[in-house]
Order: C-alpha cells, then sequence, then structure tokens
C-alpha cells in the first residue's frame, strides 16, 4: 500500500478584490442653511421675515406702511387672450365695473378728515403730513390737540392689489403684539357697513387705551389709530371706549370716502 503524505495541498492565493473606487470629497458647509432657505422664494419668503422683525410696539399705520412697502417685486406678466366673439353671442369686452374699479387717486394727508370729524372728535387739532414711505402709493395724516385733555388720530390710506393680504396678516400682528406686551384687548370685533371688511380693536394697557381700525376695500387699506383722555383734577382719564370706537370709525368712513378710480 503506497504511503500517504502528510504533506498540505499548496495554499492556492484568493482573488484580489476589486479596487475600491474613491469618490471625491465634498466640500462641507461652513454652516447649516438657514431655515429661511426652504421658504417660498419671492414676495411670500419678504412677508414672512418682514412679520417675524417688526417691533413689538409698532403702530398700526408704521406697521401696514412697512408691510406694504416691503413687497417690492412686481407681479408677473400674465398673457391674456382674448375670446373671438361668437356672432349672436355676449360681447367678449365689456366695460369695467365701477365697483370693482381699483382705485387710483389720493388725497392729501390732511385732507382725509372732513372738518366736522375733526371738530367732534379731535377739537382744536392740528394736523401734519407725513411723507409716504417707499415707492407705495399712499396718503397719511396725523391729528392731534391738547385742548383740554388730549387726542391723537392717525390715519393712513395705502393703495395695493394686496390689500386684503395686508389687513388679515394687521390682524394677526396686532393681537399677537397686544399679548405679547401684557396689554388687553377688550373689544376685538367686525364693523359692518365699512368698506369690503373692517376690523376694530380696542386694546388697554396699565389704565390707557386706544383703538387701532382696519378697514379694506378694493385695493385700499385703510388704518386708524384713535387715543384720547380729558383730565379730572390732574389725573388724566381715558374717554369711554364707546366715544373712541365712534371716533374711529368716523375717520375711517371719511378716509375711505376720498377714494377715486381717476
Amino acid at each position: 500500500m503506497a504511503d500517504i503524505e502528510d504533506t498540505p495541498p499548496a495554499t492556492q492565493p484568493l482573488p484580489t478584490a476589486a479596487p475600491t473606487r474613491v469618490l471625491p470629497g465634498q466640500p462641507t458647509p461652513a454652516t447649516l442653511p438657514d431655515p429661511a432657505d426652504l421658504r417660498p422664494a419671492g414676495p411670500a419668503r419678504r412677508w414672512i421675515w418682514l412679520l417675524g422683525g417688526l417691533t413689538a410696539g409698532a403702530g398700526a399705520v408704521s406697521l401696514a406702511l412697512s408691510l406694504v412697502a416691503n413687497l417690492a417685486s412686481p407681479a408677473p406678466t400674465v398673457a391674456v387672450t382674448t375670446p373671438t366673439t361668437v356672432p349672436g353671442g355676449p360681447s367678449s369686452s365689456s366695460p369695467a365695473n365701477p365697483a370693482t374699479a381699483p382705485y387710483t387717486t389720493l388725497v392729501d394727508g390732511c385732507a382725509l378728515l372732513r372738518p366736522e370729524t375733526v371738530e367732534r372728535y379731535i377739537k382744536g387739532a392740528t394736523c401734519t403730513a407725513p411723507k409716504p414711505m417707499g415707492d407705495v402709493p399712499s396718503s397719511n395724516g396725523t391729528w392731534t390737540s391738547k385742548d383740554s385733555g388730549y387726542a391723537d388720530a392717525k390715519v393712513s390710506v395705502m393703495l395695493s392689489p394686496i390689500a386684503e393680504t395686508v389687513y388679515r396678516q394687521m390682524l394677526t400682528i396686532s393681537r399677537t403684539t397686544a399679548t405679547g406686551t401684557g396689554a388687553k384687548i377688550t373689544h376685538d370685533r367686525a364693523v359692518p357697513g365699512l368698506g369690503d371688511k373692517a376690523t376694530l380693536l380696542y386694546t388697554s394697557y396699565s389704565g390707557f387705551g386706544h383703538v387701532d381700525l382696519t378697514a379694506v376695500q378694493h385695493n385700499a387699506l385703510v388704518t386708524v389709530r384713535y387715543s384720547a383722555f380729558t383730565y379730572s383734577g390732574l389725573t388724566p382719564k381715558n374717554v369711554p371706549s364707546d366715544t373712541a370706537e365712534a371716533a374711529a370709525i368716523a375717520c375711517a368712513k371719511d378716509a375711505l370716502g376720498t377714494l377715486t378710480t381717476s
């Protein structure tokens, strides 16, 4: 019987693995992207940034001016195709409805209120008309009186195709600001029959209150802030809230009445 060799078989080399492909290094950003960069681009993004950065004590007039003035991007041009008129059918080119035509003309700021309104609610007032901000068509008037107390009315009218958007944002910010500063909104109600829609807020802080009234009509936004007090001896005393609200409504009606379409 042949001897069996006790020698292990020669070890066969294992197949060499395919060389690993080294991917080129990816640059690491120095900082993570700003969450704001993930928001919609254009006007919508600027709106969100602006709303978050407004100071808590901004008044109604300056707030509205800031909101509109910061929407700087023009709307994209949309091509409109005029349909062909079908014989015997309705005309395809009907005149614009005057009731919904956009407003184009504004009066001077000190002409926004009628003399009767000033005499009744801001007696003895002097008026100043601040210059409009930016390129937004606007008219602004401030009436201040120290006749037997103090009364102040700030009235602003702005023209913008986004007037209703500004209207909604202003109300949201006013309510949030009041809560964040410890003020109390005692009245928050719609004002029927004033523009397309209108809302009145009566906000009080440490015993003193003011009215913010915001109204929108077509492409016009009207804002009014009214406050007044009288003296009881040496102590200032707010006028009744219903008087302040009536004054703000009268101011808004006057301002709306000055709007024209040409």
